[in-house]
């Protein structure tokens, strides 16, 4: 799986063969069939590994109240700027497909499903409207910002600060969830 997610990260999938895998791998043809169907069942294993660790990765903070609202929302941001450095080609990979492929889509719409919980938990303590589908909401608006930011910083070469991306956001963040 080490040696795919290598040259899925490097060539894709497209550019990327079995017998490739297998051979850079040390095995034969016939044991990497044994174990995974074709080399999509194997990216998408390794898709579903990468973004399960992308959530670990991103959600061990904790809510504590005593933390003042601003620097945990700022904590997450800067945690969900590292997590994308976890292998950032193959997410990257893994983006473009998203798009294409309605396997690769369903991963990624499922782990959104429940980063989108965690985010409404993690509000919860700090929003007077506490009805469900409005957290639901409003976690998606956080999520997207987010998202979107970090995949421009990270992906997109961005000739714009990192550090003044996430204050905005945090203040932006900060702003949005205190006028709930």
């Amino acid at each position: 799986m080490e040696t795919a997610l290598d040259l899925f990260a490097r060539k894709g999938i497209n550019k990327t063969s079995s017998n490739e895998i297998a051979q850079k791998a040390g095995v034969s043809i016939g044991t990497f069939y044994s174990y995974f169907e074709n080399k999509k069942t194997l990216f998408l294993e390794i898709l579903e590994n990468h973004l399960e660790n992308f959530i670990t990765g991103i959600y061990t903070l904790q809510t504590d109240e005593s933390i003042p609202v601003k620097d945990n929302i700022r904590g997450h941001i800067q945690k969900t700027f590292t997590v994308f450095d976890i292998h950032p080609s193959f997410h990257k990979e893994a983006l473009v497909l998203k798009f294409s492929d309605p396997d690769v889509r369903k991963l990624f719409d499922e782990v959104e499903q429940k980063q989108l919980g965690i985010i409404s938990s993690l509000l919860v303590p700090y929003c007077k409207n506490k009805n469900p589908l409005a957290l639901q909401e409003v976690s998606k608006v956080i999520h997207s910002a987010v998202e979107n930011v970090a995949h421009y910083v990270k992906f997109l070469d961005s000739p714009l600060d990192k550090d003044k991306l996430i204050e905005e956001l945090t203040e932006m963040i900060y702003h949005y969830v205190n006028n709930l």
